[in-house]
């Protein structure tokens, strides 16, 4: 690196920060924002799932390519170091339903071999072990529009030992096809200073592929210094392909993402905050950094330009590293200043299996890289939740978390959801808004963006498919996330509210509309509530607020644990009772949403 080198660095600049007592950190949610789930882990059924059975999943990474969108994330069994690891590709056509599975790199058996690396440490394998996947990035697309995909093979003598650089087994590379089929899996960057011979590998090396433009592609790759250093954990600094070299004296630079701000310069970032900046292209670098600004731990950070010429940045702006929320965004106009602080992934569902090395949160995130095609509506990011499920976020352009209309009617499309596999949540072709739940441990979620004032007026219309089940809560929030006014559709078959108490309010019945209408004052702390035009009743908040900017259904009660005090269970053989099974599901749907809201 060159000492000389020293442009500015990205900072936050904004006057948010997080409560991270608090999922959502209690920050404005993105509006119109989706969060959906990719996998949900399960262990017994693992046709419901991705077809592994593994209820470790990590390290997503995401592409577009021709019209199409694709996940590549590893699995293990149970913890991140031990067991037959493999990476799965999940597709879908439009980013929201995944129903596509299949083994991108399959479980490794080590050959019967002794190694000794460079570091003159020696293993001995007997033929029964199996290597595990591990890597930072899983795609890369060439100039000429082919696709690969990337593995990293590794063994670790300990679970809590990375397979960095002398356990690494090496980078392997196959290609994806336009019909979604795959070529033959090829070694493109063995670990040769692990002590691995061409003899010991199980795949051939890419130079020894009969077809020539695949070859071409691997040295392509080879030859993109940016794209090679996101392998610096994996590969090491023996590797000469890695520019940036690790600090000896300090702490590494862990899971490298990088972007333009201009045509020569490019901003550098790692996990902990550290940056660095190139002005020549990515030829040489200034000194690894921290930007104390950017608060985060080792939860990985994204930033990438967007469509509309700004510039976002994602991470868990939290010191925590077993407890990872929220998953945040901040926004700049020139890749530098980074403000607006806003949410994207607030919900930290229970841990539904022990491991070891699994952490609470949302947390390993990863965008579609520079070099790839970019939807040009919206920004899209993977990553994964209590490392068992792997999510996909889409924040429409221009990214925000106001509403400058004060008169709201229709537009399903601009709630922001939260649509877990077993807890959808998706527009109807009536149209309508529908929420089905039948997951034992989370729940469906979309709340809309209202213009914040002191007084607001919603009508809305809610569709029960059902009166002896399931849940609906129907709730007005502060910015803060503070619940003024709470209707719960209950399993009894009656409408309850929230003032003091939870007292019932009237009946309902599955397969009847029933028509809400609330007018909130937070200057009397209280509001009227009618139903399908009946008599308007006058009751109180259940909390006091200044003023009002969220209407949100979801179909359980506020979740509030994990806290910062629990921590994730270690012990492989835990799971939550029937965490695979599902529930008798439940359906709401609104129908009908108008808001107008008052003086501010």
């Amino acid at each position: 690196m060159d000492e000389r080198k020293g442009g500015p660095l990205p900072y936050y600049c904004g006057g948010r920060q997080p409560n991270c007592d608090y999922h959502d950190g209690q920050l404005p949610p993105v509006r119109g924002a989706g969060c959906f789930q990719v996998t949900r882990a399960n262990r017994s059924h693992p046709e419901l799932d991705d077809g592994t059975g593994c209820t470790y999943k990590h390290g997503a990474d995401l592409a577009y390519w021709n019209s199409r969108f694709y996940v590549h994330y590893f699995v293990n069994p149970v913890s991140e170091h031990t067991g037959a690891g493999q990476s799965v590709l999940a597709s879908s056509e439009d980013g929201r339903v995944w129903d596509s599975f299949c083994v991108a790199f399959p479980a490794y058996r080590i050959p019967a071999c002794k190694i000794t690396d460079y570091k003159g440490n020696a293993a001995e394998f007997n033929g029964q072990s199996f290597a595990f996947i591990h890597q930072r990035v899983g795609f890369y697309r060439t100039k000429n529009n082919r696709l690969l995909l990337l593995g990293f093979y590794g063994w670790s003598p300990q679970p809590w030992v990375n397979n960095w650089d002398n356990y690494g087994i090496g980078r392997v590379a196959r290609e994806l096809y336009s019909d979604g089929t795959m070529g033959p899996i090829y070694f493109v960057r063995p670990c040769w200073q692990g002590g691995w011979s061409r003899e010991q590998l199980l795949y051939p090396l890419y130079t020894e592929s009969p077809d020539a433009g695949f070859v071409e592609c691997c040295q392509e790759l080879l030859g993109d210094s940016l794209a090679v250093q996101q392998w610096a954990e994996e590969n090491g600094d023996k590797d000469q392909i890695i520019r940036i070299k690790h600090d000896p004296q300090g702490p590494a630079n862990q899971a490298f993402c990088w972007y333009h701000i201009g045509e020569e310069s490019v901003i550098g970032l790692w996990k902990h905050s550290r940056c660095a900046r190139s002005d020549d292209g990515g030829a040489t670098w200034s000194p690894v950094r921290v930007s104390p600004s950017l608060v985060m731990s080792g939860q990985k950070v994204w930033a990438q330009s967007t469509p509309d010429g700004r510039y976002a940045m994602f991470y868990d702006p939290t010191l925590e590293s077993t407890h990872r929320w929220p998953l945040c965004v901040t926004l700049s106009d020139d890749g530098i200043a980074f403000r607006d602080m806003m949410l994207v992934h607030g919900e930290v569902p229970p841990m539904r299996f022990g491991g070891f090395w699994k952490d609470f949160g949302p947390q390993y995130m990863r965008g579609i890289a520079e070099g790839m095609d970019r939807p040009q509506d919206a920004v899209w990011l993977a990553y994964t939740v209590n490392k068992e499920d792997v999510w996909v976020a889409r924040l429409p352009l221009p990214i925000t978390g106001r509403e400058t209309q004060r008169v709201l009617t229709g537009g399903f499309e601009d709630f922001t959801v939260y649509s877990p596999k077993w807890a959808s949540v998706e527009i109807t072709d009536r149209p309508s808004l529908q929420l089905r739940d039948c997951d034992p441990y989370d729940y469906a979620k979309a709340e809309r963006v209202l213009y914040e004032a002191s007084r607001q007026q919603v009508n809305f219309e809610i569709l029960p498919h059902q009166n002896a089940k399931g849940e609906l809560y129907c709730e007005l929030k502060s910015p803060e996330g503070h619940t003024a006014v709470r209707l719960v559709f209950r399993g009894d078959g009656r409408l309850w509210v929230r003032t003091t108490a939870l007292v019932p309010f009237c009946p309902y019945h599955g397969g009847t509309k029933i028509g809400i209408r609330l007018e909130a004052d937070c200057e009397s702390n209280g509001y009227v509530l009618s139903v399908d035009g009946g008599e308007k009743k006058r009751l109180p908040f259940m909390t006091a607020v200044k003023s009002i900017s969220r209407f949100v259904l979801r179909t359980g009660a506020p979740r509030l644990g994990p806290t910062r005090e629990e921590d994730p269970k270690e012990d492989p053989a835990y799971g939550l009772p029937d965490a695979d099974e599902r529930e008798e599901e439940a359906v709401y749907e609104l129908t009908d949403f108008q808001a107008t809201s008052g003086e501010a």
